[in-house]
């Protein structure tokens, strides 16, 4: 799968089972769901989708990586 932008997300917790899914809606329309993600994993994926932007991922990796940034950038 190619990395492609993020325009909406949703995130899904099963205590119960302590993993998580996401779901990733891309730039197209297309939206599909990562596998199972451990909670730190959890964590980290889901701080970058609220607080970055633009931010690009692939659901089959359960991967998200930002534009490349300026050392020390400050957000705005």
């Amino acid at each position: 799968m190619a990395i492609k932008l993020i325009n909406q997300y949703q995130a899904w917790w099963d205590s119960s089972a302590n993993k998580g899914c996401l779901w990733f809606t891309y730039f197209d329309g297309e939206r599909k769901r990562t596998g199972p993600v451990s909670a730190d994993s959890f964590a980290i994926v889901t701080d970058l989708l609220r607080n970055e932007k633009p931010v690009y991922g692939d659901h089959t990796r359960a991967m998200v990586t930002t534009q490349s940034e300026e050392v020390g950038e400050e957000e705005t």
